[in-house]
């Protein structure tokens, strides 16, 4: 990362560490870490820049970077700098703006994991440095999925590689996750980098100045003229797609979280709610191990540590089991942190999580500051947006989508929650998940009566207790 230095500069979306994004608390600085790994020293003096120059807090993204929080215009070059001391930072903000690149992040911790971690680092340098790159979209991205224990199955990437097992093959793909991307052929280890670069500068040369990724040009123009620039080798009939190594999370888990959470073979996972911490967390977790692994699911994977390490880790608030509640919830930053906020999401998601232990057993609630839902983009079983000084309820549908009931206090929200945690718990079937019983039970206008009535009855009951 030797490119010539330019100063930071402020934009609206796509933030970095030269390219911070203004929200409501300061500016969000967000690092896009090479290969995902911090060693513990690094990850000190990350928690130590961010007390000294944000407002302390730091959050866990969903492409495995992380962010400093509340950082102000007097504050950001001396951040800046001290991260380009640390090899955190490009010369050149273009060249930032581009580097987003995923990889597993049990490379070298799960045996069954292919080698990615070292090819994620080379296509990160090789990113850098090639000007010609810097003009692809904002948030055009790249995979590399070892498989093994904890897959990036779910991970959409433009360009993405997916280990063969058993080889040294990787399945090469475009515009999507592992089971919708369209395949395009295979490659070995060795040429991955220059396979992605190759592609790259392929989607440049057949989509110069349209805004659409490469999705949006395989579903316009097929894969034949991508074919025809890039040729690969078809890929075996017999290898497959490293699966699961065991099976698929519970409702109440993110995806894969019982797979990375708590003492895994070769790490301790670690998640927060809503992947957000202080940076004092940050630095007392990077004091309990050698190395800190960022992942997609916003949760740490620590290396090395004694024996008390668990225990150290849960009293500084971290959460080690999959089925802990608070991991099927999503919540924006909010008020206060976001400028379109209009509630304290998270706040008011953890006083849900108290009166439905059930629906987040088995099911999933978003509680978003406004209609964009930046949390959660898409459906979920229950689904709050903040309107003014209350909040519309959702069934089935996405932040700003449908709702069943509009203008709601908190006190209603937690009361009809409630209701609805009652219908659910009396009424589904063994291993029945939250949005099947919706469905199975006549869809969201079904259940609107059967939840009053169980409001209803509660209120009652209060009365007569009281």
């Amino acid at each position: 990362m030797n490119a010539p230095i330019t100063p930071p500069r402020v934009r609206g979306a796509c933030p970095g560490a030269l390219v911070p994004m203004a929200v409501a608390d300061g500016l969000l600085v967000r690092l896009r870490v090479p290969g995902h790994t911090l060693p513990a020293a690094t990850a000190l003096a990350v928690a130590d820049l961010a007390r000294r120059h944000g407002n302390g807090l730091v959050d866990l993204s969903q492409r495995a970077n992380l962010q400093i929080r509340g950082v102000t215009e007097a504050t950001l070059p001396a951040l800046t700098g001290a991260l380009r001391d640390l090899g955190l930072v490009n010369g050149d903000p273009e060249a930032e703006r581009v580097r987003n690149v995923l990889c597993s992040p049990t490379c070298g911790l799960d045996p069954a994991c292919a080698p990615v971690h070292p090819l994620a680092q080379a296509l990160d340098a090789a990113l850098s440095i090639n000007q010609d790159l810097w003009e692809l979209p904002a948030k055009f991205n790249f995979v590399l999925n070892g498989g093994g224990q904890a897959p990036l199955a779910d991970a959409v990437g433009d360009i993405r590689f997916d280990a063969l097992e058993g080889t040294d093959l990787f399945r090469v793909a475009v515009g999507g996750d592992r089971a919708g991307a369209t395949t395009l052929g295979c490659c070995p280890a060795d040429a991955v980098v220059r396979t992605a670069v190759a592609l790259a500068r392929a989607y440049r040369s057949l989509a110069p100045g349209r805004r659409y990724r490469m999705a949006g040009l395989i579903a316009a123009e097929g894969t034949a003229a991508l074919s025809r620039r890039v040729p690969l080798a078809p890929v075996p009939p017999t290898p497959r797609v490293t699966p699961p190594a065991t099976p698929p999370a519970t409702p109440a888990s993110r995806p894969l979280l019982d797979q990375v959470l708590g003492r895994q073979r070769g790490w301790l996972g670690v998640a927060f709610p809503f992947g957000g911490l202080r940076a004092e967390t940050l630095g007392a977790l990077a004091r309990l191990a050698s190395t800190l692994r960022l992942t997609p699911w916003r949760a740490l994977l620590l290396e090395g540590g004694g024996s008390g390490q668990a225990a150290a880790v849960e009293a500084l608030g971290g959460i080690l089991a999959a089925n802990d509640p608070r991991l099927a919830l999503s919540a924006c930053s909010g008020r206060g942190a976001c400028d379109s906020g209009l509630s304290d999401a998270r706040a008011d998601a953890l006083a849900l999580a108290k009166v439905a232990p059930h629906l987040l057993a088995g099911g999933h609630i978003h509680v978003s500051a406004c209609a964009k839902g930046c949390a959660h983009p898409g459906p979920t079983p229950v689904t709050l947006t903040a309107r003014g000084d209350g909040y519309d309820l959702g069934l089935l549908a996405p932040a700003g989508g449908d709702a069943q009931w509009r203008d709601l206090t908190r006190a209603r929200v937690t009361s009809l929650v409630a209701g609805l945690e009652a219908v659910y718990t009396g009424r589904r079937r063994p291993g029945e998940d939250l949005a099947s019983f919706i469905t199975r039970m006549g869809g969201p206008a079904q259940l609107v009566p059967l939840i009053e009535t169980s409001c209803r009855r509660a209120e009652e009951s209060a009365r007569v207790q009281s």
